[in-house]
């Protein structure tokens, strides 16, 4: 969380994106199915980068600096070795996309800059009724002309950069060189804390914007032991929301906020959480909006007004600060903190609202994929806190669901079937108290063949759902999980490594994507075995990616091979959505060096 510390740095702009969604659909992993229905992004390259993005302003101990060099610098994706990719979890779990191989680089005058990488971050707190609507809260009546309503989404990525020694190049920045000598570092070089929100996302082909949407964000110092993919202390939520509702009554949705003790200040990040005015927009005007302490005895401490225009947006990523004293602080850890706005025509008039001494809980990694042969382990981390302190010795519990079409938090109409009934009881997981930092970890283990969905939608997927067994437990077949209290886990299904297969073999692994990534066989038909034969003799690695890298079995030729034995996180990685698994990776491999010795 400690992008809400100091020094700050806030930048916006827009993003751009191209996934295929022509892989959106079940129905398209009949193999009987061999002319799927084109969606509206066919030719989706699933790239995605910055656009036309600055830093917008620098915030340090002493306050928001107006003569720094950083402020109106460039931050791009650098493309290197190739755009950053950003792929689904599974057709089942199309909400926590994961971003690939994203390189983020500050150019500040003068030539100097400060780069690195952002190891692979799920999606985190995606909502779809972020914009109001014209008509009503029904989804019937909110499409807005949006293919699956995306122009109505917002959700926002968190994570580090880690920053190579050589990579930070730049000394004419103050608030640069503060935040290098504040953040973590080892001798690897430094990371720093990023967290964007992205909105408006324009997917509709008609569109002028089509494939780009809106972006803010900040990055600050990482402190060593503190969460990497969550803000993980406190959070305010939204009001009740209800599709009965007017209309014009916005919606809310979740917001972290910490106390920086040091400098007395409340500092609230509602870039993800206030009702836009339409798709990128404005903020629904709701009039003043006051920061008010409940405590114990029943009294209110207001301290005064939240800025969520939309200037705060675009300029300090709709993160606002407000100053508190050592009594006001003392009141908030042992009150709660609430949001009110001053309009009484638009409901409920405490938008967002805290609850007093409530633990926090977070899943750190939320995507996994693991082999499906007994045996199997992963595994990941949950972080836990209570007024902004990790909290130590609870004991939370598991439950695991596997995913049908009408599986609470499934993205794919109910009349999909999901999981077969060899799915049941093929994944366990544990999970430990939380240890002197605050993380508990969660332990999954495959103890049967999971099978597959169909001949081409390898494995199963399960929803491993974290939850405080000293609350009211939720039936999870009617009721989705929070968002971060939720893992999605792909297990693919077992399958025996096949050291001479047979070109048959290799073509049915192949065909699927063919038909699901268009824009693929435009370049090159895996499924045609003289292509196939070509790209996998040819071309000599060293030659041509200019690397000495060897390959699985010694392979150093060969564009397939090549591409399909990056590391995972490498943006060029094949096949790109990462639903291949190892197993049958190998096994192409064999064929491979097969054709390659024959």
């Amino acid at each position: 969380m400690s992008y809400l510390n100091v020094p700050r740095i806030h930048f916006s702009g827009k993003f751009f994106t191209d996934p295929s969604t022509v892989n959106n659909d079940p129905s398209h992993y009949d193999p009987t199915n061999t002319n799927p229905s084109p969606w509206q992004e066919p030719m989706g390259q699933h790239r995605f980068q910055l656009r036309n993005c600055l830093i917008k302003s620098v915030l340090d101990q002493t306050g928001y600096q107006s003569s720094d060099p950083l402020i109106g610098s460039k931050l791009v994706s650098t493309d290197k070795p190739s755009s950053a990719k950003i792929v689904d979890l599974d057709v089942y779990q199309q909400g926590v996309s994961t971003i690939f191989g994203l390189e983020l680089m500050i150019e500040l005058p003068g030539g100097s800059s400060v780069k690195g990488i952002m190891p692979p971050t799920a999606l985190n707190d995606c909502w779809f009724n972020c914009v109001l609507p014209k008509r009503s809260w029904n989804p019937s009546d909110y499409t807005m002309d949006s293919f699956g309503g995306d122009m109505n989404a917002a959700g926002f990525f968190q994570s580090v950069i880690a920053v190579k020694k050589e990579d930070w190049k730049d000394k004419s920045s103050a608030v640069l060189q503060n935040l290098k000598n504040l953040t973590y570092s080892d001798s690897e070089g430094y990371l720093l804390s990023v967290k964007f929100t992205l909105d408006g996302y324009r997917n509709v082909p008609e569109d002028a914007e089509f494939r780009t949407g809106r972006i803010t964000g900040a990055i600050g110092p990482y402190f060593k032991g503190e969460p990497k993919f969550n803000p993980g202390k406190q959070w305010l939520y939204p009001r009740k929301f209800s599709e009965d509702q007017p209309w014009n009554w916005p919606s809310f949705f979740n917001c972290p906020f910490s106390v920086d003790e040091s400098r007395k200040k409340l500092v609230i990040d509602l870039s993800n959480s206030i009702c836009r005015m339409n798709a990128a927009g404005p903020p629904v005007d709701i009039g003043r909006l006051s920061a008010i302490i409940s405590t114990p005895k029943g009294e209110n401490i207001n301290l005064g007004v939240v800025d969520y225009s939309e200037f705060a947006y675009d300029n300090n990523a709709q993160i606002c600060e407000i100053p508190v004293t050592e009594d006001q602080i003392s009141a908030l850890y042992s009150g709660f903190l609430y949001l009110e706005m001053s309009r009484d025509d638009l409901g409920e008039k405490s938008v967002l609202k805290g609850e007093a001494n409530a633990i926090d809980f977070s899943v750190e990694n939320r995507t996994i994929r693991m082999e499906g042969n007994p045996g199997t382990l992963e595994k990941t981390r949950v972080y836990l806190s209570k007024n902004g302190q990790p909290v130590i010795g609870k004991q939370l519990a598991i439950h695991i669901e596997s995913v049908h079409g009408n599986t609470p938090g499934a993205t794919v109409p109910p009349s999909s079937p999901g999981n077969t009934p060899q799915a049941d009881g093929a994944l366990t997981a544990s999970i430990s108290p939380s240890d002197s930092n605050g993380f508990a970890e969660v332990n999954l283990k495959v103890v049967k063949n999971p099978g597959r969905r169909t001949e081409e939608l390898d494995g199963q997927l399960y929803f491993v759902i974290v939850y405080d067994p000293n609350e009211p437990i939720p039936d999870w077949k009617k009721v989705a999980p929070p968002q971060n209290h939720l893992i999605s886990c792909l297990a693919w299904s077992q399958y025996q490594i096949n050291e001479n297969p047979e070109w048959e073999e290799i073509r049915s692994m192949m065909a699927p994507y063919m038909k699901l990534y268009p824009f693929m066989k435009e370049r090159i038909d895996l499924a045609d075995q003289h292509s196939f034969s070509v790209y996998a003799n040819n071309p000599p690695w060293e030659q041509v990616y200019f690397t000495k890298r060897v390959g699985p079995l010694g392979i150093t030729r060969g564009a397939i091979p090549f591409y399909m034995s990056v590391d995972f996180d490498d943006p060029r990685f094949m096949p790109l959505s990462r639903d291949m698994s190892p197993s049958r990776i190998m096994t192409v491999m064999h064929y491979i060096k097969n054709l390659q010795n024959s």
